[in-house]
């Protein structure tokens, strides 16, 4: 029975070695050059061109800021005491110089009246000084008495006179008033606020840019704004100061700017996105795809008649999908842009369907 077994297994073995050996001869077989059979001349690789545009490029910095009044200020009244009647509504355009808040005033008128009969008692009693000191029966002591006495009298009706106008509160610029919470009968102190009033005419933008920019800035340079809350829309603004300073842990420069506000749509507080615009040239440009590298060299693969030819170019600024590039290009140049792992310098290629390529034209660097 055991050498039974053994033979058995001799016998699979020997089977599995033979179907090895024939597994394999038939594998070497079909990779072998007669089983491939001849080996035709490689065609010319399918490509599509795009050609060099003319484009103009903007070199701008890009900052966040934030935007607020060109003027603004939280009310307050300068005497404390009981509202009589508020002027004000939010939201309402003031001029300078308006009424918006009245504050019981009986007593400041009681003083003022007071300080106005005591200025003219004091005026008749100079006045009589006067002539008797003239005449010769006063002395010059008693017109001097007479004098002060009367600059006196005139300094209290002046301090009744602020007073009377302490109990109202006027605007003190052209502005918007913001929220207010103060009704009629409320009683005020001097630390009550009673609302805002911004400038909304222009509204100022504060931001920061890198030092390194500081030698291209200047007052009156053009400033974009874009905001979430008007997506659609850019303001356009221009610089009015920078900084005497540069933050030395920033190492950047504040700067401000004013954007015309004629339809208030910009209020203080909003988050601004700054474009500032350092300059503007025009420039050859290819399609970002377009470009190999070697190293730190960069190429792009034009075509010529029926083959393609690699020209070396140095790049530049980019504009969505386009980049700038300098070289021995020209604008119209078929550049190729699919299949550029196919392609070498010399490798014979034809345009797409659709895709006329133009012939190459040499230009002298």
């Amino acid at each position: 029975m055991k050498l039974l077994r053994i033979l058995l297994g001799v016998v699979l073995l020997a089977g599995a070695s033979y179907a090895g050996f024939k597994l394999t001869d038939q594998m070497q077989a079909a990779t072998s050059p007669a089983a491939q059979g001849p080996r035709g001349p490689r065609g010319p690789v399918r490509v599509i061109t795009e050609p060099v545009q003319q484009q103009t490029f903007v070199e701008t910095i890009e900052a966040v800021g934030s935007a607020r009044a060109r003027q603004s200020v939280t009310l307050q009244p300068s005497a404390g005491g009981r509202i009589v009647q508020v002027h004000i509504t939010p939201g309402q355009e003031v001029r300078r110089g308006d009424l918006l808040l009245e504050l019981e005033d009986a007593e400041a008128h009681a003083s003022l009246a007071a300080a106005e009969a005591t200025v003219s008692e004091a005026q008749a009693a100079f006045d009589r000084q006067q002539r008797l000191e003239q005449s010769g029966s006063s002395s010059e002591a008693a017109l001097q008495a007479a004098r002060a006495t009367l600059l006196r009298a005139q300094a209290e009706r002046d301090l009744a006179l602020v007073t009377l106008s302490d109990r109202g509160l006027t605007a003190p610029f052209d502005g918007v008033v913001g929220l207010t919470d103060v009704s009629p009968g409320q009683i005020v102190t001097t630390a009550t606020e009673i609302a805002t009033l911004d400038d909304l005419s222009v509204v100022e933008v504060a931001f920061n840019v890198p030092e390194r920019y500081l030698s291209r800035l200047a007052p009156g340079q053009a400033v974009s704004f874009t905001t979430p809350a008007w997506a659609e829309q850019a303001f356009e603004g221009r610089i009015s100061a920078l900084d005497t300073r540069v933050d030395p842990s920033t190492r950047s420069i504040a700067l401000r700017a004013e954007v015309p506000n004629g339809d208030r749509r910009l209020r203080p507080g909003m988050f601004m996105q700054a474009s500032l615009e350092l300059s503007r040239r025009d420039g050859l440009a290819v399609p970002e795809r377009a470009l190999t590298s070697a190293g730190t060299q960069s190429f792009i693969h034009v075509v010529d008649g029926d083959v393609a030819r690699r020209i070396e170019v140095v790049t530049g600024m980019q504009r969505g999908t386009l980049i700038e590039v300098t070289g021995d290009v020209a604008e119209g140049m078929p550049v190729i842009v699919t299949n550029l792992h196919s392609v070498s310098d010399g490798t014979e290629v034809v345009a797409a369907e659709g895709m006329q390529a133009a012939s190459l034209t040499r230009v002298s660097p």
